[in-house]
């Protein structure tokens, strides 16, 4: 896997970046791109990144099928929203509309960070939008994860039952359970390669770690399958084909270590 990725990374940097390959097969509107997620490309794996949880068309999670139980937010433990598995923070910081008042709201308020990054940066919502980087996810756990980085915590520090996820906001790191790991790493992998972004060095061994002790499988690869279909990328961390995905050019800044 780690010859694999560099090989893929130096030609990536190596390709110049065009607005034809911008272009993907859903509108640059991220209601449709939600909805593909859900309709297609999980529509026969309706399961919950962090804790495995079926959920119905509706988007309502089964809490007993992976034996979640509710902390504090009862409202979002009842609904799966769209997880970012590399956050949003990380995605803006190379970009000004994060950091500067640059947009305003409906009231005439100036804004930055996300909203106004994505009234205005086509870069920014090009890698927010991407379909590879988006998981559905019990919407309680998406709020507690809020940006923190991946990693290994000791001990078992679990808050919702038997879902095997620990958060620990005094280190700002989250563990995810053994089965998604190499999943998590490939997104990771695929999008520091496609947004020219760069790994901190523990994490990118950390990642490289999960990925060989969590392969590819069936599933992952019909997942890809469907997003080449409906935005035109592939993950080449999954697929192993370095031309089925290209460079985009998501910051001006040039990279930027995450976490």
């Amino acid at each position: 896997m780690k010859s694999l990725r560099r090989a893929v990374w130096a030609l990536l940097a190596l390709l110049p970046w065009t607005p034809a390959m911008a272009a993907g097969l859903i509108a640059d509107d991220y209601g449709a791109v939600k909805r593909a997620l859900y309709r297609d490309v999980f529509a026969d794996q309706a399961r919950t990144l962090y804790c495995g949880c079926a959920y119905d068309a509706a988007r309502r999670p089964d809490l007993a099928s992976c034996g979640y139980q509710p902390g504090r937010d009862l409202a979002r433990a009842r609904r799966v929203e769209v997880e970012h598995v590399v956050p949003a923070a990380w995605l803006g910081q190379g970009h000004a509309c994060w950091h500067e008042k640059l947009c305003r709201n409906s009231q005439g308020r100036a804004i930055k960070g996300r909203q106004c990054c994505l009234q205005i940066d086509a870069a920014f919502r090009r890698a927010y939008q991407d379909l590879h980087n988006l998981w559905p996810a019990i919407g309680e756990v998406n709020a507690a994860r809020r940006d923190y980085r991946f990693g290994e915590l000791p001990g078992e520090l679990r808050a919702y039952g038997r879902c095997d996820v620990e958060i620990d906001p005094a280190r700002a790191m989250i563990e995810p359970r053994p089965a998604i790991r190499g999943d998590i790493a490939r997104v990771h992998f695929y999008m520091a390669a496609t947004y020219r972004l760069t790994l901190a060095e523990p994490l990118r061994r950390l990642l490289d770690e999960w990925a060989a002790g969590d392969p590819v499988d069936d599933a992952e690869r019909t997942r890809n399958q469907r997003i080449v279909r409906l935005q035109g990328r592939g993950n080449p961390f999954i697929d192993g084909r370095a031309g089925s995905t290209q460079p985009l050019a998501a910051s001006n800044a040039g990279p930027r270590a995450y976490p």
